[in-house]
């Protein structure tokens, strides 16, 4: 069996190249160096989104005017609670 030659060589690996590009431009939401789009913030996230102090947020989640999710001994406010806190909705 001989070898294979370099230019069948360069053209695989070419080939495989192209086709890991192409898988990762099909799984990819977010440009590169751009994060996707958040669905969920930390009070005091929500606090600066809202421009209230972070002490306010709390009393809202604890009065339960603003919902929010507790994930372990944190709370973590849904985007689109955001959205109807203010009465406004979210585009697509």
């Amino acid at each position: 069996m001989s070898a294979p030659s370099l230019a069948a060589v360069a053209s695989l690996l070419e080939q495989a190249a192209a086709e890991l590009r192409a898988a990762d431009a099909a799984t990819s939401t977010a440009p590169v160096g751009e994060q996707p789009p958040r669905d969920a913030w930390t009070p005091r996230e929500t606090a600066e989104r809202l421009g209230i102090p972070y002490d306010t947020v709390l009393g809202l989640i604890r009065s339960g005017q603003l919902s929010a999710q507790r994930a372990g001994r944190y709370y973590v406010v849904p985007d689109a609670e955001i959205h109807r806190y203010l009465g406004t909705k979210k585009s697509a």
